[in-house]
């Protein structure tokens, strides 16, 4: 019998993560699913301990490491549920947050579905309740570090986290899956940006919870995730935001591009020194010049096929939640 929802793991190393994260989610209830690890060239037992110990997981084994959204992509291509749940190995769920998660789906016909994403060290403090992107073109995670007992739960979000995002099917093959040009970080974002223009729709499940550790895969190579997201938000907003949004938030897109220089810079001078931080940013942005291209190709055709109204898609990008 077809599987209702496909959970797709992609995981690096880490072992000691991934299992955790099958442990939480051997005890899901009331979900007919299926699990697949996409193995993203691990150099440690990852595959093997994992198929010893869950032989009903389906392990997709890559020889060499590609990055967070080729793994992804590589395991939903093998995914035959009617959802996809994507879930970062360093993640761990209630019993109930995926059944939780379908009922908001259901209820509310939405296409993409957030749970309550807490710290997994602090669970009484926000990590994600859904995300939004601002008129900067800047991703952020709605409630991020907020206390739970201080936070006013949103009523509408813009998208949802790969660390733990539900997705129809449907959504995944019309719009396409995570662009493996962005390699990781705000390639979610990608996604979901391109799922509001194609016309799908976005909720929270706030009764669904999960426990994130955050980042925990880069073994705190901050300057690597500051240089991603800088490359990554230029991908983001030259492939996404329409003509229009373009010239009206020109000033604001301008700003948040200089910050993300700067992040960049700052954490690379940190690690090592002001010269190298200068190679790495020249490195950067002869990434990015050749991946524009294949940007502009793809911003051709997401324009082309964009539903949603500019009125609605302002409102949604101007929404700032409590």
């Amino acid at each position: 019998m077809r599987p209702q929802v496909s959970i797709v793991i992609p995981t690096w190393n880490r072992c000691d993560l991934v299992m955790a994260c099958l442990e939480s989610v051997a005890q899901l209830e009331s979900v007919r699913y299926e699990v697949i690890v996409s193995d993203d060239g691990s150099t440690d037992t990852t595959a093997e301990r994992v198929t010893a110990a869950y032989p009903e997981v389906r392990v997709v084994r890559r020889a060499k490491n590609g990055g967070f959204a080729v793994a992804v992509n590589a395991g939903v291509a093998v995914a035959q549920g009617e959802w996809i749940f994507l879930l970062n190995n360093d993640v761990t769920l209630e019993p109930d947050c995926l059944a939780r998660m379908l009922e908001v789906a259901q209820l509310s016909a939405a296409d993409m579905v957030a749970p309550l994403l807490l710290w997994r060290d602090e669970p009484t403090v926000v990590y994600s309740a859904g995300d939004r992107i601002g008129v900067n073109g800047r991703p952020e995670s709605i409630g991020f570090r907020t206390q739970l007992k201080e936070f006013t739960l949103p009523t509408r979000i813009f998208g949802v986290s790969a660390a733990a995002g539900l997705y129809r099917r449907v959504l995944w093959d019309t719009v396409g899956g995570l662009d493996e040009n962005f390699t990781a970080y705000f390639e979610d974002s990608d996604l979901c940006f391109r799922a509001r223009l194609a016309g799908f729709t976005a909720a929270l499940a706030p009764q669904a919870c999960a426990y994130h550790i955050g980042s925990a895969s880069i073994a705190g190579k901050t300057w690597w995730r500051s240089v991603q997201c800088y490359r990554n938000h230029a991908l983001l907003v030259y492939k996404n935001m329409p003509a229009p949004l373009l010239w009206r938030y020109a000033a604001p897109l301008f700003r948040e591009h200089l910050h993300q220089v700067y992040c960049a810079f700052s954490a690379a001078r940190t690690e090592f020194g002001a010269l190298g931080a200068l190679r790495i940013l020249a490195r950067t942005c002869f990434s990015l010049g050749c991946k524009l291209p294949a940007a502009l190709r793809a911003r051709r055709r997401i324009q082309s096929q964009r539903k949603i109204d500019l009125d609605a898609l302002q409102r949604a990008l101007e929404e700032r939640s409590e």
